[in-house]
């Protein structure tokens, strides 16, 4: 299947990022689908304006690593599911490619299984080590 447009939800944590981010772009690259990639802060409620700044350091860091034109990258500030659910709308998201880390007690309750219930689109859930 091919897509248009991928949308990565990022932590920000130097190997899952890229591990993200590789898989989104082996959907990526057959196709020349437009990739996105997108950080959700989740911890704050305010921007801090050198937060966002820093943030946006490391998104264009590993944009720069990439081999494949990535254009699009977004810091934003909520919850998680809200935000990916908003920005698939918008963008016209067909994936959206995520991580989640195994973990018995947070696995009924993971992001990744929210974007499964609110997101309309095909979901790519990476497992991370």
């Amino acid at each position: 299947m091919s897509y248009k447009h991928i949308l990565v939800a990022i932590d920000l944590s130097d190997e899952s990022s890229k591990m993200l981010v590789e898989k989104a772009l082996e959907q990526a690259v057959p196709s020349q689908s437009k990739v996105s990639i997108v950080y959700v802060d989740v911890d704050h409620i305010v921007e801090e304006r050198k937060d966002r700044q820093h943030y946006k350091e490391q998104l264009q860091q590993l944009v720069d690593q990439c081999d494949y034109p990535i254009t699009d990258t977004s810091v934003v500030i909520g919850d998680l599911v809200v935000k990916v659910a908003g920005m698939v709308e918008k963008e016209h998201v067909d994936l959206v490619v995520c991580g989640h880390r195994d973990r018995s007690v947070t696995h009924l309750f993971s992001s990744a299984a929210k974007l499964v219930n609110n997101v309309s689109v095909d979901l790519l859930v990476v497992h991370l080590d």
